[in-house]
């Protein structure tokens, strides 16, 4: 029977000191190598990375297994002292005894062992956490629901704490790029730039049609020359004549060139009209901004959901909040 105490102790004690150190380390992981390993195929990194974007099942994994594992221990100490002696002022005193050696060793120890090296001690227990979860799952979707229920009273997002913790996240790595080397404090700023702007959708940084300064199909080169100095615009769309149909845009800089004189410009029409590239409104500043990149276009049109264009999208608009405080000198 002591023998049998024993071991449930140990037990205890180890069950403790996984679950315990396993929490420390999913919030220390590096989500970065998580991704990568997933990509290269790692189930074991995807399984986890998983479980990181699930934070309500992996936080009731732990609850239960740290229950489990604090009902063994309790259970041991106390067949271990009634093995022992049958005094009852034992077992009262037994578990303040036996508290300093679990707060070390199941608590203590495994938290700082994960905190000092998280990736890879939560890739070496991974699979038996995956495996713990698997078998409480039915337990865990009946909390997991519990936390659903008071996440839609409370009004509170789940989503949105996850986006605040990559950005964090990602400005940890920055610095430490900095710190190490790696990137110059402009390429920081930059990038911190672009993560913070890159999920906003394209409908918030547009210019309604009915504000854009636009030229008609018949208007002339001399005045789009006139429109393009006196607003300084880097390119002008252009509509149907009568309304404002946006048909396509002329960059100013072909307007300026053309080899053409002040009084012949005044009957001369503007030229060639390019087309616009469309974006849906819900579409995000990280994706439009790659495609006027990869497509060479600096304006693009801005549609709804059927299909109708609302508003006017230049590439200035995209790169001027990636150029927000010091790098405002980096302004066309």
């Amino acid at each position: 029977m002591i023998l049998f105490s024993i071991a449930m102790l140990v037990c205890g004690i180890l069950l403790s000191a996984f679950f315990s150190g396993s929490e420390t380390g999913f919030y220390r992981v590096s989500r970065f190598r998580l991704v990568l390993s997933s990509l290269e195929g790692d189930k074991i990194s995807r399984g986890l990375l998983w479980l990181i974007n699930n934070p309500s099942v992996f936080v009731a994994s732990t609850l239960i297994g740290n229950n489990v594992a604090n009902y063994l221990t309790s259970l041991a100490i106390v067949l271990l002292t009634q093995s022992v002696s049958t005094s009852n002022l034992l077992e009262m005193v037994a578990p303040v005894l036996m508290s300093p050696l679990l707060f070390v060793y199941g608590e203590l120890l495994p938290k700082n062992l994960f905190f000092q090296a998280p990736n890879r001690l939560l890739k070496l227990i991974g699979p038996l956490f995956l495996i713990f979860s698997a078998i409480v799952a039915p337990a865990v979707a009946v909390l997991w629901a519990l936390s659903r229920v008071l996440e839609k009273s409370l009004g509170q997002s789940p989503d949105r704490v996850q986006l605040t913790l990559a950005r964090k996240e990602l400005g940890q790595l920055f610095d430490v790029g900095q710190e190490v080397g790696v990137l110059q404090p402009s390429q920081r700023l930059l990038s911190q730039n672009f993560a913070s702007v890159a999920s906003t959708p394209v409908s918030q940084l547009c210019t309604p049609i009915s504000r854009a300064n636009v030229l008609p199909i018949n208007a002339t080169l001399a005045d789009a020359r006139k429109l393009a100095v006196r607003k300084q615009l880097p390119d002008i769309p252009i509509v149907e004549s009568g309304s404002r149909n946006v048909i396509g845009f002329i960059r100013t800089i072909d307007v300026l060139l053309r080899d053409v004189e002040a009084d012949a410009a005044a009957t001369e029409p503007i030229g060639d009209i390019l087309p616009l590239t469309k974006f849906r409104g819900t579409e995000l500043v990280a994706e439009a901004l790659m495609r006027m990149q990869a497509n060479r276009q600096t304006l693009a049109m801005v549609v709804d959901r059927s299909g109708r264009s609302f508003g006017l999208l230049s590439i200035d608009q995209l790169t001027d909040p990636l150029l927000q405080g010091k790098l405002g000198s980096l302004r066309r």
